[in-house]
């Protein structure tokens, strides 16, 4: 659920005391701390445990300027290094020599809709130089579609032409860098680096991988997906097209020769969120991978967002902000602090379940408890329908609240009658998520069915696929 949901609830924890509401209307704001209480959880998490967190990796395909805060950052040839390999620079320097120009054929392999690959061959138009800035030489290289862009953007490449040059970092045969002509890091960089963690974290116990996102000029950014295929034992990363702050796609689709990067993973694991990671316009996400039992055989398991959803959503955090509510305000001598600690556990008790209304769900009794308890996949924390429907009710508690400890009552009918009549969008909103759930249930059934797949791992096993 989103922050103001979470805050709106906290305010309905308090109007049902009436201790409290008598507070509320003198005056006295006290009692809203029990909506900074159902907000807590998630200003923990963003505001500290985002930052505090450990990385094992950090996945960065195109680095930002420092000086423009956007990629491809401008870098100098001595700069670079293998390590580099398949990020997104650009790089401004003389053309030196031309080595080639001419026409070729290019093999790569693109993804059917149903999953299977399928290996194209395409004439293309190149050309490869030297470009020297003053620190080193790189070979350039350009073709396909990426040297008709280059050939309209520079017109004809001559020797001592000078010119900024936008690629990602690749190796020649004999492992010197050169730079390849692109609008795009290559994914593949992306999907080496989330299959080596997942290896390491099945002989080490647990890797965690930060994915930043791309942000290119005038504040858009380049979408990308990393899908894990445990059956296939692969990360698969598709490079997307450019897209808005708010996830509208405006064109900028890659060609299909460097669209894809696909890694084999040599070890069994599964995947406990149900769908593609999408990194665009956020920040990019932490995805853990942690050694697990799963039917009796050991695993990796992923958990996205490690520093989300953990202690602090869980009802021991409620019960631990109740005490410490009560001691804090018993201590300066509030009358009614019995009641303001019960608001707050109830305030962040009303976070917690809010969030189990999604996908990732919590660990609720810690340290009673130790595994997480899945969400009820009503919709994801940010959809219209149940943030509407939660804010509504919540918002009709409040007015009920008020009406039942107002003497004479502002709304002279029964309190069950007002709730009813208050609480009708709420629970057609609700019927109608929990409707769309059965469906949404079953497609997630049917994906986590293939997603937690070991047979086909043990069958690649036998035959030498892996």
């Amino acid at each position: 659920m989103r922050g103001f949901t979470h805050y709106i609830s906290g305010l309905a924890a308090a109007t049902f005391f009436g201790a409290l509401v008598g507070d509320l209307r003198l005056g006295i704001l006290i009692p809203v701390i029990a909506a900074a209480a159902a907000y807590f959880p998630d200003f923990v998490d963003f505001k500290f445990g985002k930052f505090l967190a450990r990385r094992d990796y950090e996945i960065d395909p195109a680095p930002w300027d420092e000086k423009k805060h956007y990629a491809p950052k401008l870098v100098k040839i001595s700069e670079l290094s293998t390590e580099n390999r398949y990020q997104f620079f650009a790089v401004e320097g003389t053309v030196e020599e031309i080595l080639a120009r001419g026409s070729g054929k290019v093999s790569y392999k693109v993804l059917r809709e149903d999953g299977s690959e399928e290996t194209v061959t395409e004439s293309y138009n190149s050309i490869v130089f030297t470009l020297d800035d003053g620190t080193g030489k790189i070979t350039v290289e350009a073709f396909g579609d990426d040297y008709e862009f280059f050939e309209e953007e520079f017109g004809k490449i001559e020797e001592g032409k000078e010119m900024l040059v936008f690629g990602y970092i690749d190796l020649e045969e004999d492992g010197s860098l050169k730079l390849v002509v692109s609008d795009a890091p290559h994914p593949q960089g992306i999907a080496d680096t989330i299959a080596k963690a997942i290896e390491e974290a099945y002989s080490e116990g647990e890797r965690i991988v930060k994915i930043h996102n791309i942000r290119l000029p005038g504040d858009v950014y380049r979408r990308f997906m990393v899908h894990l295929d445990p059956p296939k034992r692969e990360v698969r990363v598709e490079m997307g097209p450019i897209v808005t702050p708010g996830g509208v796609a405006i064109g900028g689709d890659v060609p299909e020769y460097r669209k894809y990067g696909i890694a084999k993973v040599s070890v069994p694991f599964i995947k406990t969120y149900p769908k593609p990671t999408r990194i665009d316009s956020f920040s990019g996400p932490e995805i853990a991978f942690r050694k697990a039992e799963f039917r009796g055989k050991t695993v990796v398991k992923d958990r996205f967002l490690p520093w989300h959803h953990g202690f602090s959503h869980s009802l021991t955090m409620g019960m631990i902000i109740g005490l410490a509510v009560f001691a804090f305000f018993k201590l300066i001598g509030y009358s009614h602090a019995t009641e303001l600690a019960l608001a707050s556990m109830l305030g962040q008790w009303l976070h917690v379940f809010e969030d189990q209304l999604g996908f990732m769900g919590s660990n609720l009794l810690p340290p009673l408890t130790k595994d997480v308890v899945p969400g009820f996949k009503l919709g994801e924390s940010g959809s219209g329908l149940t943030n509407f429907s939660t804010a509504w009710l919540m918002i009709a508690f409040m007015i009920w609240n008020f009406n039942r400890f107002t003497e004479p009552r502002a709304i002279p009918i029964s309190d069950a009658k007002l709730l009813l009549l208050l609480a009708w969008p709420s629970i057609i909103g609700f019927g109608i998520a929990i409707a769309k759930s059965f469906r949404l249930r079953k497609e997630i059934s049917e994906l986590m069915d293939y997603y937690t797949n070991l047979e086909a791992f043990e069958e690649m096993e036998e035959v030498g696929g892996i």
